[in-house]
């Protein structure tokens, strides 16, 4: 059963990599016949489709779609073995990506030396099942002596991919990865774990942690040593006089001793550089602060910390309207916020229905914010605050600016929507309807805030009471509309908008 799935998934993994190159290499002719091969508006555009049948974010289908085609183009072979079921699809995107590597000045020159690699690599796959990581390593190997290239060139252009990314885990738990030189990497690292080690043997020193493993401070008396012998502890002696006072002042302020482990504390000493710190290298990013986006309902607010522990329930605080995170953490962020802005809900749906502010521009752009959460086009989740508000009817051909006509998109999908086949149209409750250019339908509906119940007698009809002698039991309950319906009707194109 194993073999016979493992040749289904393979299988369908070819026909899928045929696919998507077939994808790709047709809206490119389009591109390329209507000289906007460099914007690649109908590549975009056809991978934004495909996004939607394969449920995953339209940029990662537009990589995939110009991978398959690279991959047909210069590792035919590939595809015959993944179609034969000779190698996995993880062996193959293993293979492809450690075999761009190999580069040469002459086109047909690399063509043969890539071919080559497949070659040996299939060769190699076929004497000895290696998981996708080992088969990696002896790429890697294999790559390296037929490569014209440099380690020098190809690293000067690997670095032009450096960046730092956020995935959020859930939990109220995130990770942030930086892509950098290796050895910066690990100097970072390095720097970091001395710092955390310094501060762990702080807080032995005055007691405040007793519990301390042995190892560990064996392990910071070695690191001080190597420092030293380097001339390079000056950091870390930074860090471990301000530890010291630290743990000091906690313990003479009868506070919890610090039990955090090395891992902890290493992750906390990388937010306090970033966070606190300016840049050495460029004064002009320096002072800048950190900002985020908080959504805490009132009564979450206002809710004692002990009683909102005892109720799971309770509506959670959220980060750019779309991560849950701890209550405790979003008080002390609101604590220290500038401003914020009172969003009023429907009290049965919890359906935006207004937004306090002065300006009208203002108010128009939070009250879509707040209703929107993320941009509008299906499936993507880029939070509206980094979104542009565009007219769904446009402003030239009539479009009215209001909030009935507006919604938030990313810049991608705003584009995507106004230079290809892409069609929307915007129904009651801020709806999208979104038609694709092969003619399919799709609906985007405004991310609901919640339902919120109120005392059963506040529920009862106008000209309902509860019968003399007739209990009032907490199951009587008014249903609960659909958003579209709680939502006020569209105003006309005089009318003032909710807020």
């Amino acid at each position: 059963m194993e073999e016979r799935a493992a040749a289904m998934i393979a299988a369908g993994s070819a026909l899928q990599l045929r696919a998507h190159a077939a994808a790709y290499d047709f809206g490119h002719v389009l591109d390329a016949a209507e000289g906007c091969a460099e914007s690649a508006m109908h590549v975009r555009s056809i991978a934004n489709e495909v996004a939607l049948v394969m449920q995953v974010t339209s940029g990662a289908a537009q990589g995939q779609l110009a991978l398959a085609s690279m991959t047909q183009q210069d590792f035919a072979a590939l595809a015959v073995a993944l179609d034969e079921n000779v190698v996995t699809p993880a062996q193959v995107h293993k293979l492809v990506e450690v075999g761009f590597k190999v580069n040469h000045d002459d086109p047909v020159e690399q063509a043969e030396r890539r071919a080559l690699f497949v070659e040996v690599m299939l060769e190699r796959v076929r004497r000895e099942p290696l998981p996708p990581q080992a088969l990696r390593k002896a790429a890697e190997r294999v790559a390296e002596e037929l490569t014209g290239e440099s380690i020098d060139q190809r690293h000067a252009r690997a670095r032009l991919q450096r960046r730092a990314t956020v995935e959020d885990l859930g939990d109220g738990m995130s990770i942030i990865r930086v892509t950098t030189d290796t050895f910066v990497a690990h100097a970072i690292r390095d720097r970091v774990r001395k710092q955390a080690l310094a501060i762990i043997k702080a807080r032995q020193r005055v007691g405040a942690a007793p519990h301390a493993e042995t190892q560990i401070a064996a392990d910071a008396d070695a690191d001080a040593a190597a420092a030293d012998a380097a001339g390079a502890a000056s950091a870390a002696g930074s860090a471990f006089g301000v530890a010291v006072d630290d743990a000091r002042a906690s313990a003479e302020a009868g506070e919890e001793p610090d039990e955090r482990s090395l891992n902890e504390v290493m992750s906390d000493v990388v937010a306090d550089m970033l966070l606190t710190s300016d840049p050495m290298g460029n004064s002009a990013a320096a002072g800048i602060q950190a900002n985020v986006q908080l959504s805490i309902p009132i009564t979450t607010v206002l809710a004692d910390s002990d009683s909102a522990s005892d109720q799971p329930g309770r509506a959670p605080a959220m980060l750019d309207g779309m991560t849950p995170m701890p209550i405790e953490d979003a008080k002390r962020l609101a604590a220290t916020a500038p401003a914020f802005l009172r969003v009023l809900t429907h009290p049965i749906t919890g359906a935006v229905q207004a937004v306090d502010s002065y300006k009208p521009t203002a108010a128009m752009r939070a009250f879509l914010q707040a209703r929107d959460i993320h941009c509008r086009f299906i499936g993507c989740r880029q939070p509206a605050v980094r979104c542009e508000l565009d007219h769904t009817e446009d402003y030239q051909h009539g479009g009215k600016t209001a909030v009935w006509n507006l919604s938030d998109f990313c810049k991608n999908h705003h584009i995507v929507k106004h230079h290809t086949a892409w069609k929307v149209r915007q129904l009651d409750g801020g709806v999208l309807e979104w038609t694709t250019p092969s003619g399919r339908i799709y609906i985007s509906r405004p991310e609901p805030h919640g339902v919120i119940f109120t005392p059963t007698d506040q529920l009862f009809r106008p000209t309902e009471e509860p019968r003399r002698g007739e209990p009032v039991h907490s199951e009587r309950r008014e249903r609960a509309r659909p958003v579209s319906e709680a939502l006020p009707p569209r105003p006309n194109s005089s009318a003032t908008p909710p807020f």
